[in-house]
Formats: structure tokens, sequence, C-alpha cells
């Protein structure tokens, strides 16, 4: 039978002691709580899950369909090529450290662009993978371990990372003592309020199943809107230099198939800048201009 343990903690964000029940789901026979602050807006995770719980969640087979060679490229290539497009926008050269990086592909991409890349991954397995099939360097760790080797950075970045992190907020503001002067922090994940994450909660509410696919709970410790993000990011010391919005074109599975049609409008690209479930933050040290 599973459980649930640990109701009614305060919001990590803002201390807030109310909050709302918004979802629950079930793994590892533990029930899992998506709470919003009634006071800032964010959604979190409870209980909150453990480090060791966040290491065993991405462990062993987690990115195994990933670690053979082209896996990558075709789940992640365009996408990181748009980001890597954007980066030097802002930054033509310099010394990057992709956080998360599952299988290296992102740091290998930067390197391919002239940039002095390195990646950093949780999961051992992927970790050497990446290292030895794209031939960068990509060390086994967390952003805790990286900040001990005493290196500076131009440019760190977090796809789809931070919203699965121990402690978002700290992440932030070790990412900020890791950068030169001048440095940027690309972050990016999805609108937990976007109009296709509106559209799957409601599915799964009429349908008595769990079809919510853009919330990831206990994998995501907080699931962010756009104003509890910059929240978020001023409280680390951060400003937000840019901002947009893309669209990941992904479908429910099986015979709930049909169902994602009505978000399908999202993958028109003038639809995705508007109003695309992923976000993407460029950031700078507040107070630091060009």
């Amino acid at each position: 039978m599973a459980v649930l343990m640990n109701r009614g903690r305060s919001c990590p964000l803002c201390g807030a002691v109310s909050s709302d029940e918004v979802f629950r789901r079930e793994k590892d026979r533990r029930w899992w709580r998506l709470l919003c602050c009634a006071q800032c807006g964010l959604h979190y995770t409870d209980p909150q899950p453990t480090a060791s719980d966040i290491a065993r969640f991405y462990s062993g087979d987690y990115h195994a369909g990933l670690r053979s060679p082209g896996a990558s490229e075709k789940a992640f290539g365009e996408k990181y090529e748009r980001y890597a497009a954007w980066i030097a926008s802002f930054l033509p050269a310099g010394r990057c450290l992709d956080v998360g990086c599952a299988t290296g592909l992102f740091p290998y991409m930067l390197r391919r662009r002239g940039y002095e890349a390195e990646g950093l991954e949780l999961n051992p397995e992927s970790a050497a993978w990446g290292s030895a099939h794209y031939g960068v360097p990509v060390a086994q760790g967390t952003l805790a371990d990286a900040a001990a080797w005493g290196r500076r950075y131009d440019l760190i970045s977090m796809t789809d990372v931070l919203e699965h992190a121990f402690d978002p907020l700290d992440e932030l503001r070790l990412a900020r003592r890791m950068l030169n002067p001048g440095g940027f922090l690309l972050v990016t994940f999805p609108d937990i309020l976007s109009l296709e994450s509106r559209y799957y909660r409601l599915l799964s509410a009429l349908a008595r199943r769990d079809l919510w696919r853009t919330c990831s709970i206990p994998y995501h410790v907080w699931e962010f809107s756009r104003p509890t993000a910059e929240a978020c990011f001023q409280r680390a010391g951060f400003s937000v230099a840019a901002f947009r919005r893309s669209q990941l074109r992904e479908t429910l599975a099986g015979k709930w198939k049909l169902f994602s049609i009505p978000p399908m409008f999202l993958w028109l690209p003038p639809a995705a800048a508007r109003w695309g479930t992923q976000m993407e933050f460029m950031l700078r040290c507040a107070g630091e201009e060009d």
C-alpha cells in the first residue's frame, strides 16, 4: 500500500505555511502531492524528495535509451542547436559548464562551435558513456562537487535540470558563485501554468487517470511558472537578460494520443513563441550589464 508522509510542509521559496493540494501521484509505493503556495504561487512536491530519493531516481537505467550512437542527437539535437545559437548571440566564446548534461551532447555541440565546454552528470553510466563517445570532459557528480574544483565559467547551462535539484534556490546561488564577472546562466524548464499544462490537468481530472504529462512530480522538486521562476532568480542574485518560449513535440501515448490534438497547435512557431510550455531564460548576475 502506498503511503503519504510529511504532509503540509511550508513553502520552500517564501516560507508560507498555507498551501493547496493540486494533484497527487503514486511512485515507489509512496504518494507524492503537488502543492501550490497560497502566498507566492510556487508549485512544489510534498513530501520533499531526499538526496537519496533523487540519486535513486536518476541511477541505473535512467538515460539508458540515450546511451547509443545517434540517440541523443535524435532526441535533443534540434533543441540544443537553438540553445547554442542563442548562447552565441550573448557570448561568442568562453568556458562553459553544462549541468545535468546526460550523455554530453550539448557540451559536445558547444565545443564544435569553439567553446571550452565540459559537462556534469549525476548518472555515472551516462557520464562515462558521454566522455567515451563524444570525447568531451563529463564529470560525474553534483554542482557542489563541481564548485569544489575552484573553476570559474563564462556560462553555466541548466537545461531541464534546475527543477530536478534538491534545492533549486541553493543551486542558483551556487552557480552564481561559479560564474566569472559578466557571465551568463542559461536555464530552461516547463511552465506548470502553460495552456498545454492546464489542458492536461483538466483532461486528467475528467478522465480520472494520471494524464497530466506536463506535471513531473516527484522527479521535479519544484514546478515553475514564469512569475515564480523570476522570483527565485531574483532571490538568488540574477536578473533576466532575455526570455523566450518554445514547444516540445510530445504527445500522450497509446489510445490517449488522440486527446493530444488540442495542444498540437502550439507546434506552430507563432503559437509556440507566445504560449509554448517550455520557458527559456538567459540570466546574468543582478547589476551586471553589457
